[in-house]
C-alpha cells in the first residue's frame, strides 16, 4: 500500500507532465514560446470567445520580460505562483485557462468532475476538496457526470473567485466586537 508520501510524490509527477502538455498545446508554432495570437487559436479550438485586448491581457500581466510572449520558465512560475497563492490576488486568467487544459487530458473540449479532482486536491487538500468541486461544478458526486466547457469552467473559477475575495475582511468591512464583549475580554 502506497504512503501519503508517495501518493503526493505521484501526483505532483503528474501534474508536471500535464502541465509541460498544456504549454505544448498552447504552443501552437513550437517556438518554445507562447504568444497571444497562439493562445487565440487554442480559444477558438475550444469555442470559447474572447476579445483580442482580452486575450493580450492574460500574457501581459505574467510576461516577465515584456517580449509579450511566455518562455516556459515564465509560465512554469506563473502556474506555481497562482497554484500557492493564498490571498487570492496573483493574476489567474491564464492559469484558470491552463487548468483546464491540464484537466482536459483527452482533448475532448470538457472536463469531468472526476478529472479535476486530482489538480484541485493538490491544491486545496482533502478537507476543501468537495467544496471547491461544488463551487466549480455545483456538485461534488463523482457519479454525476458532470462536465465543463472550457466558457462554462471560466466562469465557474470567476465567480468562485470574486466571491471568495468579497468574503475576506478588509478594513472598509472590518467590524469591531460589541462594546459589551470588549469589557469582559478587559476585565480579564
Amino acid at each position: 500500500m502506497a504512503t501519503a508520501e508517495a501518493r503526493e510524490r505521484l501526483s505532483r509527477k503528474s501534474e508536471a507532465a500535464d502541465l509541460r502538455r498544456a504549454f505544448t498545446l498552447l504552443d501552437t508554432k513550437g517556438d518554445g514560446k507562447v504568444d497571444a495570437a497562439e493562445l487565440g487559436v487554442v480559444f477558438q479550438k475550444l469555442r470559447h470567445k474572447e476579445k483580442k485586448s482580452e486575450i493580450e491581457g492574460m500574457i501581459w500581466e505574467v510576461d516577465e520580460d515584456c517580449d509579450q510572449c511566455l518562455t516556459w520558465k515564465e509560465f512554469q512560475d506563473m502556474y506555481h505562483r497562482c497554484r500557492n497563492d493564498q490571498t487570492g490576488y496573483e493574476p489567474r486568467r491564464l492559469f484558470n485557462v491552463v487548468q483546464f487544459l491540464m484537466n482536459d487530458k483527452e482533448g475532448k473540449g470538457t472536463v469531468s468532475l472526476e478529472e479535476t479532482m486530482q489538480i484541485m486536491y493538490l491544491r486545496y487538500g482533502r478537507q476543501l476538496l468537495d467544496a471547491q468541486l461544488e463551487e466549480i461544478f455545483g456538485t461534488s458526486d463523482l457519479n454525476s457526470g458532470k462536465t465543463l466547457t472550457l466558457t462554462q469552467f471560466l466562469h465557474s473559477l470567476h465567480v468562485s473567485q470574486i466571491r471568495q475575495l468579497n468574503s475576506r475582511v478588509t478594513a472598509k468591512t472590518y467590524q469591531p466586537p460589541p462594546v459589551a464583549l470588549k469589557k469582559q475580554v478587559s476585565s480579564v
